[in-house]
Parts: structure tokens; C-alpha cells; sequence
């Protein structure tokens, strides 16, 4: 199996503390896993905190194309350790993501059209996010 990874993950896997290594570990011993279409949502415990990642799979290639270290206390009122990868990233979207213009669909941090199965990965607000983690 090969590891490719998104730009974003290279540009800012130092800043976000999303070492290589860790989604290398969530892929391969993941504590839950969600499938939407072709892309795939793992998670998992660190102990202070969770590694959430968004990949592909094409043949022997895995492509990772998003990596968030999520700490529970950003995700106040959410059991993480209960609640499904999807709606992990949902939530953390709401409230760290950037709105992104999807056409004949209008602005949206994460999209999941249910009925054509069309998922578009988050754009993390990385200002909103360092300012948030600081604080914890």
C-alpha cells in the first residue's frame, strides 16, 4: 500500500499537529469508520485527543486528503467516542469550517447531498481553530 497526501495536509501538518504518523495510525487502526460514496471518514482516541482523517482509495494508493486533530473540549456537548466519524466532522465544520459555494446548492462548511451522494471534504478556519485550541 503507497500513501499520497493532500497539499493541505503537507502545508500544514506541522501547524495543525497532524504528523504523518498519526494518520498513518488512525488509517490503520482506526476506532470507527464511515464510508460516504468512494471516500472514506476514520477516527481515532490519542488519549487528549482525536485524529480524524478523510481518504481515498485507488488500487494500492491511499490518498489522504484531510487530517483535523479534533480535542473534545472544542466539541463541547459532543461525546466523541460514541458518535459516528461523519457526524464528528460535521459538527467540527459548523463550527471551524470556512463556507464553500457549491453550485446550485449555495454556501455550505460540508456537503452531503444524500440523494446524489456527493460529499465535499471541510475547509478547516485555521485562524478560529489555533485561537480555540490556545484556549484549552
Amino acid at each position: 500500500m503507497r500513501f499520497s497526501y493532500d497539499e493541505i495536509i503537507d502545508r500544514f501538518q506541522d501547524v495543525l499537529a497532524t504528523p504523518k504518523m498519526l494518520i498513518e495510525e488512525t488509517y490503520n487502526k482506526p476506532d470507527n469508520t464511515d464510508v460516504v460514496v468512494n471516500r472514506y471518514i476514520s477516527i481515532k482516541n490519542f488519549g487528549g485527543f482525536y485524529m480524524l482523517i478523510i481518504f481515498e482509495m485507488d488500487g494500492l494508493v491511499v490518498r489522504f486528503l484531510r487530517a483535523y486533530r479534533i480535542l473534545p473540549k472544542l466539541l463541547d456537548g459532543i461525546n466523541i467516542a460514541k458518535t459516528k466519524p461523519l457526524d464528528v466532522l460535521t459538527a467540527f465544520m459548523e463550527k471551524y469550517g470556512v463556507p464553500k459555494a457549491i453550485p446550485q446548492f449555495g454556501e455550505h462548511k460540508i456537503f452531503i447531498e444524500r440523494s446524489l451522494k456527493v460529499f465535499f471534504p471541510g475547509v478547516l478556519d485555521i485562524d478560529k481553530y489555533l485561537a480555540d485550541v490556545k484556549n484549552v
